[in-house]
């Protein structure tokens, strides 16, 4: 053990030991044996981790106990308004006054952090009360799941699952019935097209390096006996140079002609193999990421079904 004596603010001798678990004892060297010292309390102030401490900084602990006393009467007062919001809101669910419940929920939502309550309650409003669960799914079926959990809340999307588990499983039943034929039907044109649109691109190919092969040349020839004209005091290479620039422009507006056609080809093959491009694809494109969803609220993957 380590023990040494200090002198005190009074010049009093007070003797520290540290002892061999690890605390240190004080030891007032004017007391006699036996004698025990008078007890001091010492109080520290509590901080709450959420309190704004720059506003309490300053103050007279008269003015932080009101300053105290006031946050403590608006939070009760706003929870209050809380729990009152939720329960009007959960009474006119009962009746299904559906937009006007979701107001309530939507007002509740900004008085509370966490708002698990209010959060359930606005979607069940929304989706009248779960009657027609796609009103949730179009929202994040761009987004996924992760985004879906977070801007609900952890427990009010957990509640939501596992209360509505029927539901979802009925919608991804229905929308499977109705991907299956509409599937096959786009599927299906999709790959008529194809084979008309590569037929076509192959042949858009052939006629572009046709085109452009002659223009090339010509456009090179008409350089080169361009060039030639300044090493000679003759007008020998004036002619064919005319004549070559006329031949290129002609095979430069061929060569554009068939560029279009092989470009246009190419931009048709590429909206064929976007579903969105027709009006069924992008409803099947639709329902597919809604199953996505579904199932990801099921925690299923996506070829189970």
């Amino acid at each position: 053990m380590e023990e040494r004596i200090i002198d005190d603010e009074y010049g009093r001798g007070v003797r520290l030991k540290k002892t061999k678990d690890g605390y240190v004892d004080v030891t007032d060297e004017t007391l006699e044996n036996g004698e025990v010292e008078d007890e001091a309390l010492f109080e520290f102030p509590q901080f709450d981790a959420d309190e704004d401490d720059e506003e309490l900084a300053g103050l007279t602990p008269e003015q932080a106990a009101e300053l105290i006393k006031r946050r403590e009467e608006e939070a009760a007062a706003k929870k209050a308004e809380y729990e009152r919001r939720i329960a009007e809101g959960e009474e006119l669910l009962k009746t299904g006054s559906f937009r006007a419940a979701e107001l309530q929920f939507e007002k509740a939502l900004a008085l509370d952090d966490v708002a698990t309550a209010a959060s359930v309650g606005y979607w069940r409003a929304k989706t009248s009360d779960f009657t027609d669960p796609d009103v949730l799914i179009s929202e994040y079926a761009d987004a996924g799941i992760e985004s879906l959990d977070y801007d609900l809340g952890e427990q009010a999307s957990e509640q939501i699952k596992e209360e509505y588990k029927t539901s979802f499983e009925k919608r991804v039943q229905e929308l499977t019935a109705e991907e299956e034929p509409l599937a096959s039907s786009v599927e299906g044109k999709q790959k008529s097209r194809r084979a008309v649109l590569k037929e076509r691109i192959k042949k858009a190919t052939v006629a572009f390096f046709a085109s452009a092969l002659p223009a090339a040349a010509l456009l090179v020839l008409a350089i080169v006996f361009g060039l030639k004209n300044f090493t000679t005091r003759e007008n020998t290479y004036v002619l064919p140079t005319v004549l070559l620039g006329v031949g290129f422009v002609f095979a430069f507006i061929v060569f554009i002609v068939f560029a279009n056609k092989l470009i246009n080809a190419l931009r048709m093959n590429a909206a064929n193999e976007k579903l969105s491009s027709t009006e069924e694809g992008a409803r099947l494109e639709q329902i597919r990421k809604y199953k996505a969803l579904y199932l990801a609220l099921l925690g299923k993957p996506m070829d189970e079904e």
